[in-house]
């Protein structure tokens, strides 16, 4: 490596590794698709590395600029807090913050939005597809910055990211208001004789822990859709017999076309917590932007009198 290190080139270097386009990378760099491209060729004769390689769909990292990712970034960061003062102020703040969580936990933040764009409108936030962060390879997502912050169960989290807990969630059987069953009590036979709609953030499953749960208790469910997200098994419930289990704050939500009952047999809670990857940890928006997310998320939960306080009989 020359002993001149340019810090030019390690900004280039962080942006193609986020981005994945030369072009794109251009335009976030306000420079030019050729500049760029020298950039690159002297960032690979600096790491006697590809570092990326052209692709049908982008440019793939290589094994060695995925290791140098997360510490590329917490060098800049560091860099920048040295540079930029601390005063924040959301007003005149100017960020794009990519969160990756279910449509559950979105619907959750729906009235943040309109605070949003009074008190901070220079911040966007994006959602990213659980398709994309629910892997093996979070740390790495998060560290290439195609995330910045995730909201899931605690337990899907690395040692290694900063997390922050958030509040328990728990589970109900939802249905229509005119569906069939109309007893005040949900039995576990009743429960699984109906025709089921599973919700699959990845995609094709059709049993998930409760199937686990009947099992022991001798009985099985049909499941008879399987969906993507929540709001489409909304859709559904709202014009079949179908039924489904739906998070209790989800569901209270829903109220207005969905009843809900307790789950006829034990059913853990989840534990939810915001992580974040070390690269955001010192940046004044992304502090100030998961501030808000905590305050939201936990203070909706705190104000419900219960679990299954106002969940429709």
């Amino acid at each position: 490596m020359p002993s001149r290190t340019d810090l030019n080139l390690l900004l280039t270097l962080e942006t193609l590794l986020a981005e994945r386009n030369v072009t794109k990378a251009a335009a976030k760099l306000n420079s030019s698709q050729p500049a760029v491209s020298a950039q690159l060729v002297k960032l690979r004769r600096m790491f006697d590395d590809p570092l990326l390689i052209p692709g049908a769909r982008g440019m793939t990292p290589t094994p060695r600029a995925l290791e140098l990712a997360p510490r590329l970034s917490e060098l800049l960061d560091g860099f920048r807090s040295i540079v930029h003062a601390e005063d924040f102020d959301p007003a005149t703040a100017q960020a794009r913050i990519l969160i990756g969580t279910n449509d559950a936990t979105q619907c959750r933040m729906v009235r943040w939005f309109g605070e949003l764009a009074t008190t901070a409108p220079g911040i966007q936030i994006g959602f990213v597809s659980a398709t994309r962060v629910m892997v093996p390879d979070i740390e790495q997502y998060m560290a290439s910055g195609q995330v910045d912050i995730i909201i899931s169960r605690r337990s899907a989290f690395p040692d290694r990211l900063h997390v922050r807990g958030l509040d328990d969630e728990y589970f109900v059987c939802a249905m229509r208001w005119d569906h069939p069953f109309n007893k005040k009590q949900l039995t576990a036979k009743a429960f699984a004789a109906m025709r089921h709609v599973i919700v699959s953030p990845l995609g094709g499953d059709f049993a998930d822990t409760t199937d686990e749960t009947l099992r022991e208790m001798g009985l099985s469910r049909t499941t008879g859709v399987s969906v993507p997200n929540f709001l489409v098994a909304e859709q559904i419930l709202r014009s079949t017999d179908m039924v489904a289990v739906f998070p209790a704050s989800l569901a209270r939500s829903m109220a207005a076309s969905l009843k809900s009952y307790p789950l006829p047999y034990p059913a853990p809670k989840i534990e939810l917590a915001m992580a974040w990857h070390v690269r955001t940890h010192q940046s004044p928006a992304h502090r100030w932007v998961r501030d808000q997310l905590a305050d939201l998320l936990i203070g909706q939960l705190k104000n419900d009198a219960g679990p299954l306080a106002q969940v429709a009989w």
